[in-house]
């Protein structure tokens, strides 16, 4: 479910959860907190302002204030409401393709995390980046592809990209290849992918999945959630990040 107010952010996955326009009919781009009748409730309230209000919800929710802010500045800037028309037209740009892949069998390292916690100081991603490559854990694995393409994967999620997901860095092994007992395996399902691109800079990474949630909660794709990755290839290649839809 990628439905999500365009004002708010809040997903909505009931109609009892909709707006309405000027026709009295319901809207599942806005919810009925934010837009009612073809109208704002709010109609002056600024992005700033709906953060500040969002955040004690969240809070309540069990989310750490800090946690709740940084992700509302991320977010909230790619809905409908509050995208300037820079941000619109790069969030227009979409995949550069589709395409169908089979079932990939990795080996690599693991943990449970979500999107909330790795906009904050607490993230666990960029550890387990560090570790991988100190501990030559690429090396240890034999596959058929030679040094390169490593795989960032994004699997077992909870609730779409709102709650927590297994993060996994690894590499294809070959059929023979035995796991050592300190690293882990995953099979991504066979699926359809739409395709993003961006540079190795973290920084890019970053803001083309900003562009893929707000692709998603935008209804510009319908994403399937049995298993994403990013593939890292050579340093003169881009990034392509894989993103199973339905």
């Amino acid at each position: 479910m990628d439905k999500a107010c365009q004002s708010c952010g809040m997903p909505l996955e009931h109609e009892d959860q909709y707006g309405t326009d000027a026709q009295h009919h319901k809207t599942d781009e806005y919810c009925k907190y934010c837009y009612q009748d073809g109208a704002f409730v709010q109609p002056d309230l600024t992005m700033e302002g709906m953060i500040q209000q969002c955040v004690p919800i969240m809070v309540e929710e069990g989310m750490q204030k800090e946690e709740a802010t940084s992700m509302l500045h991320n977010y909230l800037p790619y809905l409908k409401r509050w995208r300037s028309s820079e941000d619109a037209a790069h969030t227009m740009n979409g995949p550069i393709r589709e395409e169908y892949r089979g079932s990939i069998r990795l080996v690599g390292l693991k943990a449970r995390t979500n999107n909330q916690k790795e906009q904050t100081s607490q993230g666990i991603i960029p550890g387990m980046w560090e570790r991988f490559w100190s501990e030559d854990v690429s090396g240890r694995i034999r596959d058929d592809e030679g040094p390169a393409s490593v795989y960032g994967c994004y699997t077992d999620y909870e609730n779409g990209a709102l709650g927590e997901y297994t993060f996994f860095i690894g590499k294809k092994a070959t059929e023979d290849f035995q796991t050592p007992d300190d690293l882990e395996e995953l099979v991504i399902p066979a699926a359809r992918y739409a395709i993003f691109q961006a540079t190795h800079e973290p920084s890019s990474v970053f803001r083309v999945w900003q562009t893929i949630w707000a692709w998603a909660a935008t209804g510009q794709g319908e994403r399937a959630y049995t298993g994403d990755f990013e593939v890292y290839g050579n340093p003169d290649e881009p990034v392509l990040i894989y993103i199973a839809i339905k």
